[in-house]
């Protein structure tokens, strides 16, 4: 049961118990001013919200399909008046929605996309009609640019949702273009308001739970796309840091987000990471010895990596101290990825062998793993515990193609993790179903 809907259940049986006598008046007053109102939606309403987006998405397509197919056919004039009235048609229904529907959050939202597919498509119809050269990243800067306000006038999520898509898009078109995306962070910052109001709102809320996983893609997929990797090297910190970031958040701040994305995505982040980090390959030409420069490679560029690195390093850094303070375990070895990544860079450039650093990395994960697995049998967690259990196997497994093993004995270690799996899953059930039992 969701906060929400506990808070809902406490609201219904406040009137029998205030009836007999068990709760004082008082006591109920307070326990509603303390919990505030209820912010439950229904299914209906979600399902009314998803479709009023995508049936704005599918309308707004439709047409820029239809305009497209019959386009060459058209005089430059017609072409002209066609190209601005995608933009006046949604214009006109966000004016009709701030007027007669200013409460619906599915109009709101339906508007509002209809009104940024349409800023896009007037945008290229107008370039294509008057021949206007530009690139793929500058159209999309332009999108973006004009279509962000949007957000936050009609509190549209949807809108958020395709401006991170338009603002990741134009991060890898900069760079393959030869230049660099230094304005990503700074754009990406002016989400904040918005998704801090629908966590305010809603924290276990469908939008809060869509604004969480387009997030964390976002941030994970332009993040090395926006580095500049003059410092060969300092993607390790960047994204060690940021993916311990995720994990701390997903339990720390937005921990109460139903299908925590932060927490997922920074689990099976790191997990991956810590994994590709034990290879000796990775290890090779890191560090400021091997500073790149000359075409392709902007220096000044370069100084945002190290502010990013040290922006995430120190957000995971005060993260990690509140999660040390709660006596979350968990979070507080995950947060131990962003310092041996910074170590392990360190120590990259001062000549300090691979292998050492390796070793490193394969202790933590072993640890790590364990800390988990441990914690999970303490509290009965399945889950947790099938988490433990998969980067301590996971890290057995990469190492059985490093050594000289034959396929004999990784078979038989394949089988021994198997049971292994199966027989910690087994006792739990059992071990849950007795103290179920003997409760009853």
């Amino acid at each position: 049961m969701n906060r929400q809907k506990a808070i809902a259940w406490l609201y219904g049986e406040m009137p029998q118990l205030e009836e007999a006598g068990v709760l004082p008046r008082e006591t109920a007053a307070a326990l509603k001013a303390h919990y505030g109102p209820i912010t439950i939606r229904s299914r209906r309403s979600a399902a009314l919200l998803l479709f009023s987006v995508l049936g704005a998405a599918s309308i707004g397509l439709g047409v820029i399909l239809l305009l497209a197919h019959n386009w060459e056919q058209l005089s430059r004039p017609m072409r002209t008046v066609l190209s601005f009235l995608p933009l006046v048609a949604g214009q006109t229904l966000a004016g009709w929605t701030l007027l007669r529907r200013p409460g619906s959050l599915a109009w709101r939202e339906g508007s509002a996309m209809a009104m940024a597919l349409a800023v896009g498509a007037s945008i290229s119809l107008i370039s294509q009609t008057y021949q206007i050269q530009g690139s793929m990243s500058g159209f999309l800067l332009a999108w973006i640019l004009l279509g962000g306000p949007l957000i936050h006038f009609f509190n549209a999520s949807g809108v958020a949702l395709l401006y991170m898509a338009g603002l990741t898009g134009w991060a890898v078109a900069a760079q393959a273009e030869g230049g660099h995306a230094l304005l990503f962070w700074p754009l990406a910052a002016l989400l904040a308001p918005h998704i801090w109001r629908a966590h305010k709102q809603d924290p276990e809320g469908p939008r809060m739970r869509l604004l969480s996983w387009g997030l964390c893609g976002a941030a994970s997929i332009a993040t090395g796309f926006v580095i500049e990797r003059s410092m060969p090297g300092v993607w390790i910190v960047v994204y060690s840091a940021l993916f311990s970031a995720m994990l701390l958040a997903g339990r720390g701040p937005f921990r109460a987000v139903r299908f925590n994305a932060f927490h997922i995505a920074g689990f099976i982040g790191s997990a991956a990471l810590t994994l590709i980090l034990t290879f000796d390959g990775v290890w090779r030409h890191v560090g400021w010895n091997h500073y790149r420069s000359g075409d392709g490679y902007h220096p000044w560029a370069a100084w945002q990596d190290y502010g990013l690195a040290l922006a995430l390093l120190a957000g995971a850094a005060l993260m990690l101290v509140r999660s040390a303070s709660r006596k979350d375990w968990i979070a507080t070895a995950s947060g131990g990825l962003a310092a041996l990544a910074a170590i392990g860079f360190s120590a990259c450039s001062m000549d300090v062998p691979s292998g050492v650093i390796i070793g490193g990395f394969n202790l933590y994960a072993l640890f790590w793993g364990a800390t988990i697995l441990l914690v999970g049998l303490d509290r009965n967690e399945l889950y947790t515990i099938n988490a433990g259990m998969a980067v301590i196997s996971m890290l057995i497994i990469v190492r059985f193609f490093d050594a000289d093993l034959s396929f004999t004995v990784r078979g038989i270690l394949f089988i021994a993790l198997g049971i292994a799996f199966l027989g910690a899953n087994v006792a739990l059930v059992r071990r849950t179903a007795t103290r179920k039992g003997a409760i009853t």
